[in-house]
């Protein structure tokens, strides 16, 4: 098991140049190709968001405040922690925020990954606690190898 703390990710400009993202983890590791990333982007101001062909997209809200996400299909307003939305990431999404805030973005290739928050019922690759748990302080990962189950109340990889 890896702990991954606040002080170890790596900060970098979004692709659209709209703003900052802090990558938490990639996988494979170290290597400009991914096939897995997660990252926590900061959104300061309404606007598009980078779009990655080839890759399934799922956003949570890790911020206090609420953000309104526009697809052309779809509005959907995460008011909660954890609130989410999961699509294709060639699909243009537009934000809509009165005041900063976080979203924990996930991105894969991998077809057959599974992402939620809550507490998982199964073993998971990734856990990373969004507030407070007694396992882990907040903002603070685990990662798993091989997967383990875990009881607390995360996002959470299998």
């Amino acid at each position: 098991m890896v702990e991954i703390r606040p002080t170890d990710w790596r900060t970098e400009t979004w692709k659209n140049g709209g703003g900052i993202t802090h990558e938490i983890l990639r996988w494979p590791e170290g290597s400009g190709v991914y096939d897995v990333r997660v990252s926590l982007a900061v959104v300061a101001r309404s606007g598009p968001f980078s779009r990655f062909p080839g890759f399934r997209r799922w956003t949570f809200l890790a911020g206090a405040a609420s953000i309104e996400l526009w697809t052309a299909e779809d509005t959907r307003v995460l008011a909660l922690l954890g609130d989410h939305l999961e699509l294709d990431g060639d699909i243009a999404i537009d934000a809509v925020v009165t005041q900063p805030t976080e979203l924990l973005n996930v991105l894969s290739r991998w077809p057959n990954l599974r992402v939620g928050y809550g507490t998982p019922r199964h073993p998971v690759r990734f856990a990373m606690a969004l507030a407070p748990t007694y396992q882990l302080a907040a903002r603070h990962a685990l990662v798993f190898d091989p997967p383990e189950m875990v009881a607390m109340r995360s996002l959470w990889i299998a």
